[in-house]
C-alpha cells in the first residue's frame, strides 16, 4: 500500500492568531488535527498539546508493541492494538490539558478538539472528540468517519430540529465534548477495511462551516497532488469569508489490491445515521 499525503493550516481572513494544529507521522500512519479554545493564546497551546501528547505517545507504544494492559487508563475490548494506542493517546492528552488548566491561571478554560486518523495495511482506525471531521472519499461519494459533538448534532439526533434549522443555529459550535473540560472524556473510535483509492481528509470546522460536502468532494476527488487539493479546500473556505482558522489534512491510498468486501457493519450503520 502507498499512502500520499499533505497538510495545510491558514489563520483565514478574520482571525489574528491560529489555534489550529496538525502533524502527520507517515512512519507509522498516523495523522492528527486539532482545533484550539480558550482567550490568550491558550487554544493554541491546548491544540499544540493534543497533537504532541498523541504523536509521542502512540508513536513510542507502536515501537515498543507495548501491551494494551500496560498503557493509559483501561483497554477497550471492541477496538484493536491499535485502536487502543489512539484511544488512550487522545485520553491521556485529555488528561494533561485539564491539569493545565487547573493549575495555570491563563490556562483556565482551554480545550481543544481532535481527530486522529491511523492508516495500515488491512485497516483504518478514525477517532475524534468535538467537531473537527474525518471524511472518507470512496468511489465518487463523500462520507463521515466521525461524530460532531456539540449541541446542534444531539438536537438532530433526537429530531428536535432539521438540517435545515441546524445549519443556522446559534448552537452549531457550543460542543457538547472536548479535551480539556473534565478529566475523563470519551473518543468515538471507528476502524474499516482500505480500498485503493481511498481518500481521508481530516478537517477543522473553518472549512466545514463554509463549504459543503459537495464541494469538499468535488474538489478531493477532482485531483491527484493531495497539496495542491489542501490549497484548494483552504482557499474556498476564504473565498466563502474565512471567518476562522481552516486545517485540512488529506491521505490518499494507492497501489493496493481491491477487497471486495464493503465497509463493516458497524460503520455502514454509522454512515446512515449520522449524516451532516
Amino acid at each position: 500500500m502507498k499512502t500520499t499525503t499533505a497538510g495545510l493550516t491558514d489563520t483565514g481572513l478574520k482571525r489574528d492568531g491560529n489555534e489550529d494544529s496538525f502533524a502527520t507521522e507517515e512512519s507509522i500512519g498516523v495523522f492528527v488535527v486539532a482545533d484550539g479554545m480558550g482567550g490568550h493564546q491558550a487554544g493554541e497551546i491546548a491544540s499544540n498539546v493534543a497533537v504532541k501528547v498523541v504523536l509521542r505517545n502512540v508513536r513510542d507504544w507502536i515501537n515498543k508493541d507495548i501491551s494494551e494492559d500496560d498503557i493509559y487508563d483501561f483497554p477497550d475490548s471492541t477496538l484493536s492494538k491499535r485502536g487502543n494506542y489512539i484511544n488512550s493517546g487522545i485520553k491521556l492528552a485529555n488528561r494533561v490539558i485539564y491539569e493545565m488548566s487547573q493549575v495555570f491561571t491563563e490556562y483556565k478554560g482551554m480545550g481543544t478538539t481532535i481527530v486522529v486518523l491511523s492508516v495500515m495495511g488491512d485497516s483504518v482506525i478514525a477517532a475524534n472528540v468535538g467537531d473537527s471531521r474525518i471524511y472518507l472519499v470512496r468511489e465518487g461519494s463523500i462520507e463521515p468517519l466521525s461524530k460532531d459533538h456539540n449541541m446542534v448534532a444531539e438536537q438532530l439526533e433526537m429530531g428536535l430540529i432539521t438540517s435545515e434549522e441546524a445549519e443556522v443555529s446559534p448552537l452549531r459550535h457550543v460542543l457538547t465534548r472536548n479535551l480539556g473540560s473534565v478529566a475523563e472524556v470519551e473518543a468515538d473510535v471507528f476502524e474499516i477495511e482500505p480500498r485503493n483509492n481511498d481518500r481521508f481528509l481530516l478537517c477543522t470546522d473553518g472549512l466545514t462551516d463554509l463549504v459543503s460536502d459537495e464541494k469538499i468532494l468535488e474538489i478531493v476527488k477532482g485531483g491527484e497532488d493531495p497539496e495542491q487539493i489542501c490549497k484548494q479546500l483552504v482557499s474556498e473556505a476564504n473565498d466563502g469569508g474565512g471567518n476562522d482558522n481552516i486545517t485540512v489534512s488529506l491521505v490518499m491510498i494507492d497501489a493496493m489490491e481491491n477487497k471486495q468486501k464493503g465497509l463493516t457493519n458497524k460503520v455502514t450503520s454509522f454512515f446512515k445515521n449520522n449524516k451532516h
